[in-house]
């Protein structure tokens, strides 16, 4: 299947997968704050789909909003 031939989804499909942009975007942040704050562990980390040197970096909604809902609390990693 080519890339180019896929369509965005109808808009009474909500994705579970987002791009970082969209992520941002409902946290209420910045694209490289979101990224930062996700590498630290203070937001969910995103899931690498693919191989190689550029896998595709998707943040699930449901972790997203759980976090938000949850006060923004950090995740884990380095933030303890």
């Amino acid at each position: 299947m080519n890339a180019t031939n896929l369509q965005p989804a109808p808009p009474d499909v909500t994705p579970e997968l987002l791009t970082t942009k969209q992520a941002a975007k409902l946290a209420g942040c910045g694209e490289r704050t979101l990224w930062a704050w996700s590498r630290s562990g203070l937001a969910p980390a995103p899931v690498k789909i693919g191989h190689g040197t550029r896998p595709a970096v998707r943040y699930r909604r449901s972790e997203i909003l759980t976090w938000i809902a949850g006060g923004c609390k950090p995740v884990g990693g380095r933030a303890d």
